[in-house]
């Protein structure tokens, strides 16, 4: 997935990706198991795991589509987590169960569903990133600013923009705005690097940038 995407674009690609692949991923994972396990192992496997957790995700994603609670969403996750901990469809619905909790407000929720996450991945996997990317975004509007910029200046190999973005509204919303200016040039220069559209980005460093400069003109004449 392309940095340049919004968070939300990041998250429908994951879904898309999803639907257009559930049946072969199922295909892979039973196959696999099937050349190391017995036939009737094989076929537990496919009812009791593979497609049951399939399933589950699928009603996730319907659910949330269909407008439920992000509370409810998050019960249906959970149960995914208890039964396949670990696994990239407990994870996917946790993202899920996150971005609608962060659309209801419910942030306490959505730092506990992506904590969840980032408890069974590695920290500098794609997936890791992306996670502690949300979750950054999701403390600092928790009032934990420095926990979020902690996250943040650590940087990304698969995101570099966004964490720069991420981190230079944390320092634009505290009044550090030298700060905000140099974490947001970062994030242009690594979105040209990526070939991305600079979109707002390029905006905040021109704003910045003239606000800078009209500052520094109004001391030099003091």
């Amino acid at each position: 997935m392309a940095d340049h995407l919004q968070e939300e674009e990041q998250l429908e690609a994951i879904s898309q990706w999803w639907q257009e692949n559930r049946t072969s991923v199922i295909a892979v994972v039973v196959l696999t198991l099937g050349g190391t396990i017995g036939w009737s192992q094989y076929e537990d496997y496919t009812s009791d795991k593979a497609v049951v957790a399939a399933n589950a995700y699928d009603e996730l994603l319907q659910e949330r589509e269909s407008g439920v609670a992000a509370e409810e969403l998050a019960l249906i996750s959970a149960g995914l987590r208890d039964t396949h901990s670990g696994e990239a469809f407990a994870d996917f619905a946790s993202l899920q169960v996150a971005a609608a909790a962060v659309q209801a407000g419910d942030l306490v929720l959505a730092r506990g569903e992506l904590e969840s996450v980032m408890a069974g991945v590695e920290f500098d996997s794609t997936l890791g990133q992306l996670v502690q990317l949300r979750l950054a975004r999701v403390m600092a509007a928790s009032g934990d600013e420095a926990g979020a910029v902690a996250i943040l200046e650590q940087g990304s190999s698969s995101f570099p923009a966004s964490y720069a973005q991420a981190l230079g509204d944390i320092h634009l919303a505290a009044g550090r705005e030298a700060e905000a200016l140099l974490a947001y040039q970062s994030a242009q220069t690594e979105s040209l690097a990526l070939g991305g559209q600079l979109g707002l980005v390029d905006l905040k460093v021109t704003g910045l940038s003239l606000r800078d400069a009209a500052d520094s003109g109004e001391d030099s004449q003091q």
